[in-house]
């Protein structure tokens, strides 16, 4: 499990916004895989990463099992008292704007809706829409 998460981290941290896999399904370096004449696919690595965990038992689109999971983690690591007092998050102009620009490109995909997407990243959905209207 820990190697999962690490490996995880490692996919959603690269800089250029995919990873390549092969034919077969195996992650490759898009340079190695053109040196080599392999063909890939750019696959999101937010997806892959998703599935992964899904088929290890962490169904992180759920927001109740979310919930869970941060309980016990506060409560296995002795800050339960703490995550009850936390205080609500709040964005900054360049963070809304950001996520505003990311939104524009996953509509454009056309592969979430308004709801899915403020809930992937931790929002309201009113304070969402409230963000798009500017």
């Amino acid at each position: 499990m820990r190697d999962l998460i690490k490996e995880a981290i490692a996919d959603l941290k690269k800089g250029d916004g995919f990873i390549y896999v092969t034919s077969d399904g195996s992650k490759i370096d898009l340079h190695e895989a053109a040196t080599k004449g392999i063909a890939v696919t750019p696959v999101n690595p937010k997806d892959q990463v998703i599935k992964k965990l899904e088929a290890a038992g962490l169904h992180l689109n759920d927001g109740r099992f979310l919930n869970e999971l941060n309980e016990l983690i506060s409560l296995v690591t002795g800050s339960g008292a703490a995550a009850k007092t936390s205080k609500r998050r709040t964005f900054s102009d360049a963070e809304k704007s950001k996520i505003v620009e990311e939104w524009k490109k996953v509509e454009a995909a056309g592969k979430k809706t308004k709801a899915a997407f403020a809930r992937e990243i931790g929002v309201g959905y009113q304070t969402f829409i409230n963000w798009l209207r500017g």
